[in-house]
């Protein structure tokens, strides 16, 4: 993300920089330093390594305060997926053992129908048997 800086943090920031910065609008990276000053010693902030008013500089708790406030709203995105696809998971399972009790019934209804084939063959073929003029003739 390039800023540009050089305001207080109680400024709004100009040409969009929000966020941890990545550039400098110069273009130059942004180097991470750590303040020595009385007012503000070990502090961490971002600057550019031009160091003029008009280039970057921007404390670190900022820049990671802005991230995480970006970043809320999209837990809560995720949040609501996550219960979607748990719901649609539930939904699969429940089609799922629907389609398996109906595997089963088809397989005993189609066992069922080759015995009755069956039964009928062998009668046909038994009473072809028994008759006096045992001639069988396919078609017409």
């Amino acid at each position: 993300m390039s800023c540009n800086s050089g305001q207080s943090s109680g400024e709004k920031k100009v040409g969009g920089c929000h966020g941890v910065p990545s550039k400098c609008h110069c273009g130059k990276d942004v180097v991470f330093y750590t303040s020595n000053t009385q007012a503000n010693p070990g502090r961490p902030f971002f600057r550019c390594p031009n160091r003029g008013d008009d280039h970057l500089f921007k404390w670190v708790e900022e820049g990671v305060y802005e991230e995480v406030v970006d970043a809320l709203p999209k837990f809560s995105i995720i949040g609501r997926e996550i219960e979607d696809l748990k719901e649609r998971i539930e939904e699969l399972k429940e089609d799922g053992m629907l389609i398996k009790r109906d595997t089963k019934k088809w397989k005993l209804m189609s066992s069922l129908c080759l015995v009755c084939l069956t039964f009928s063959v062998i009668a046909i073929v038994i009473l072809l048997l028994k008759t006096k003029n045992p001639k069988f003739v396919l078609g017409y």
